[in-house]
């Protein structure tokens, strides 16, 4: 007997989930800016620049681990992330 064909997830699931890689992906590129602006500066803050780091591989290990199937975990990381998006865009 052959195995079923088609999708393992919902259509609902897959949009959820690039919603969710693209507010990881913004996240990280706003870290990366941030890097790179205080990089910038005559005596950049090496300690922030760890701190940014640090997250931005917290995001990323965020990214890889995300599974389309897991909708909890995908709601949580949108949650989050778009929360931290939105903080950055209202202190701009």
């Amino acid at each position: 007997m052959d195995a079923p064909t088609g999708p393992l997830w919902s259509q609902k699931q897959a949009i959820a989930y690039e919603v969710a890689l693209e507010a990881i992906n913004d996240v990280i590129a706003g870290y990366s800016e941030q890097i790179a602006l205080e990089q910038t500066h005559p005596a950049p803050n090496t300690a922030r620049i760890t701190w940014l780091e640090m997250r931005t591989d917290q995001a990323v290990s965020v990214h890889h681990s995300l599974n389309v199937c897991d909708d909890g975990n995908v709601q949580q990381v949108i949650s989050e992330f778009s929360a931290i998006v939105r903080a950055r865009d209202e202190g701009r």
